[in-house]
């Protein structure tokens, strides 16, 4: 397991990436102020905006959007891998959200590589496919989606 993908400071190429490899990376703390700023501009919904109509509606207290709880995610992706080449993501698949998402809750990505191949249509390029599983402190998953990446070969030396 690569707990320390963050420290990364070389360039990560598509070469450097494998099926199989597992990546552990952050520690997101969830906030009121977050969730319900997010949730102002982003989902205004009663359950994201009011404890009391989120307890209301069943959901025990104010709950993070999922959307925030994505966005998350790729910041936490970004930070765990500061320097990887990468060109685009041409999407996002599978997405679940599995428990809701709380304040006080601290996120992290347990990422596993899933495919790996180089792209005819972009050379130079290959495609590297992420299972990411957002889980909170106590080990319980709250989220899981599979994203893709475009990632830039080695240059070949002179």
């Amino acid at each position: 397991m690569h707990e320390d993908a963050g420290i990364y400071s070389e360039v990560r190429w598509f070469e450097d990436f494998a099926e199989g490899q597992h990546y552990v990376f952050g520690a997101w703390a969830m906030t009121v102020d977050s969730m319900l700023d997010f949730a102002r501009v982003y989902d205004p919904e009663p359950f994201h905006l009011d404890d009391s109509k989120a307890r209301e509606l069943g959901w025990g207290g104010l709950i993070a959007s999922g959307l925030q709880v994505l966005a998350i995610w790729r910041r936490l992706s970004k930070e765990g891998f500061p320097n990887c080449a990468t060109v685009i993501s041409p999407g996002w698949d599978d997405i679940r959200w599995l428990q809701p998402v709380r304040a006080g809750d601290v996120l992290a990505s347990h990422t596993e590589i899933i495919e790996t191949r180089r792209l005819d249509s972009r050379p130079g390029e290959g495609l590297v496919r992420l299972r990411n599983q957002l889980v909170r402190q106590d080990g319980e998953p709250v989220a899981r989606l599979t994203s893709n990446w475009f990632v830039r070969c080695q240059p070949a030396e002179a």
